[in-house]
């Protein structure tokens, strides 16, 4: 996904403890308002990704997004209380996806002065929904951790043989509570783990991609175009300082 905003300034904190077990990164605001870039790539990541713009002027391949949305999949079944599998592969307006407290949230973020106080809007709000949410199936929350402890690397046969269980009844709970079946989620934990080594050392590319578990330079490029629609190349190109891949500048 080629995303398009205004310009790029950002604030970064840390998510309330509460918060840490269902996040894969901190919370970060985007000042629109400064000269920044006017674009950045955004590979799937194996997480939902929640996004409330505050000024109307998001896009995403040309189309303009929802004003406040979520899309991906996830740890977040216990937050948004319903099968991922609705969200793979879209953008939902986030009144769609969790209701009119969705439409609520992104409001009273609106009205919020400062980035310190829409923070802890969004936290109570996210810490209010994870104590009503439904807990994943167990079988599903260890198959994941381990998915991400392995860096994608493990087979799906092992991880069923490992819980006791088949391999078609992990894949249908998979499927259900984080959106994608397990294979394709170690696809993803995989290529995002390619994607923080080389923000660290983007020139160390083919040692990365052995690192990392890919069987070779072809099986690398293939990933890299289709989940982020460019070469390896190319990507690094893109590199920012913290690990964003930046589009076109203003």
């Amino acid at each position: 996904m080629d995303t398009e905003f205004g310009s790029s300034t950002r604030a970064v904190r840390a998510p309330d403890p509460r918060l840490r077990p269902l996040m894969y990164r901190d919370l970060y605001g985007f000042d629109l308002r400064r000269a920044g870039f006017s674009s950045w790539l955004e590979p799937p990541r194996p997480a939902v990704t929640l996004m409330i713009d505050l000024e109307g002027s998001i896009r995403a391949d040309g189309e303009r997004l929802p004003s406040a949305w979520v899309g991906g999949l996830g740890e977040a079944y216990t937050v948004l209380g319903r099968p991922l599998a609705d969200l793979a592969g879209q953008c939902v307006a986030l009144e769609d996806a969790l209701g009119p407290g969705g439409r609520e949230l992104a409001d009273r973020l609106r009205e919020e002065p400062d980035w310190d106080a829409r923070f802890d809007v969004l936290e109570r709000f996210l810490i209010g929904r994870v104590a009503v949410g439904p807990a994943p199936t167990p079988a599903v929350a260890w198959a994941d951790r381990r998915l991400r402890e392995a860096g994608g690397n493990v087979r799906i046969a092992e991880l069923a043989a490992e819980l006791g269980c088949s391999r078609r009844y992990l894949t249908a709970r998979f499927s259900a509570e984080v959106g994608l079946g397990p294979k394709a989620v170690a696809r993803q934990v995989r290529f995002a783990d390619v994607r923080e080594r080389l923000a660290r050392a983007p020139k160390r590319l083919a040692e990365i991609a052995a690192a990392a578990g890919y069987y070779d330079q072809a099986h690398l490029n293939r990933d890299f175009r289709e989940l982020a629609g460019v070469t390896p190349t190319e990507f690094v190109a893109r590199l920012i300082p913290g690990g964003g891949v930046v589009g076109d500048g203003l």
